[in-house]
């Protein structure tokens, strides 16, 4: 697993994990396009989504929180969120 645990995070990266997991220009990813309604992200993309992230920055994101996966916009505070976390344990 490729962790990366530098912050700030690198939002143009996260963004092209993201793309690469909706099969996206990452262009077509932006901040505030919603997932399910823009991008058409049903419940197996978001596990996709979840995965990589996974890998690329070895940050789970539960199952339950899969739902509020809405947007680069929250896949990006929730990916800080936890690697502020780790870096402060």
């Amino acid at each position: 697993m490729a962790a990366n645990t530098t912050l700030p995070l690198d939002v143009e990266e996260l963004r092209t994990v993201v793309a690469q997991a909706l099969d996206l220009p990452a262009e077509e990813v932006t901040d505030d396009a919603r997932f399910k309604e823009d991008l058409e992200v049903d419940s197996l993309i978001s596990l996709e989504i979840a995965v990589r992230v996974e890998e690329r920055y070895g940050v789970k994101i539960d199952e339950s929180r899969l739902a509020e996966i809405g947007s680069l916009r929250l896949v990006r505070e929730i990916v800080e969120a936890e690697l502020s976390a780790g870096s402060a344990a």
